[in-house]
C-alpha cells in the first residue's frame, strides 16, 4: 500500500501568497501574519516540488519587480524640500532606497516581466556596408 501525500499548499493558499507578493510583501511577512498560510519553508518546498506552483511564484515575483520599478520612478520624481541641506539629505536617502530596490529588482526578474530574454536589436535590413573616410 502506497501512502499518498496531500499537497503542502492548496491552490487558494498559493494564490493568496502570490497576490500578497505582488503587493510587495515578503514571503516571511506573509507566512507570519496570515494564519491560513503555512510557514515559508513549507511554501519553498511546495514550490520546488510542484511545477505549476513554481510558475505561479515566478510570475508573481516578476510582477513584484515591475511594481518596485514603479516605486523607484515615484521616489526619483518626488519634489525635494526647499531647504538645500534637507534637499541633499533627501537625495542621499532616496539614492540608497532606489539602489536597494533596483538591486532587488534585478535579482527578482533578471529576464524582465515576461521571464525571457528579448532581442531588442534592430536587424540589418539593407545588408550593406558603411564606409567612413576623412580627407584632408
Amino acid at each position: 500500500m502506497q501512502l499518498i501525500k496531500s499537497p503542502r499548499l492548496t491552490e487558494q493558499q498559493m494564490t493568496t501568497i502570490c497576490d500578497q507578493l505582488i503587493d510587495g510583501k515578503s514571503l516571511a511577512t506573509i507566512c507570519k501574519t496570515n494564519d491560513s498560510v503555512p510557514g515559508k519553508r513549507t511554501v519553498f518546498r511546495h514550490i520546488q516540488q510542484n511545477d505549476d506552483a513554481y510558475i505561479e511564484y515566478q510570475r508573481a515575483r516578476a510582477l513584484q519587480a515591475e511594481i518596485l520599478r514603479e516605486d523607484i520612478i515615484e521616489i526619483v520624481t518626488a519634489p525635494l524640500p526647499n531647504d538645500p541641506k534637507l534637499a541633499m539629505a533627501n537625495v542621499q536617502r532616496r539614492r540608497l532606497k532606489c539602489d536597494h530596490k533596483d538591486k532587488y529588482v534585478r535579482q527578482l526578474a533578471p529576464s524582465g516581466l515576461r521571464d525571457r530574454v528579448e532581442d531588442h536589436q534592430q536587424k540589418d535590413v539593407t545588408g550593406g556596408k558603411i564606409t567612413i573616410s576623412w580627407e584632408s
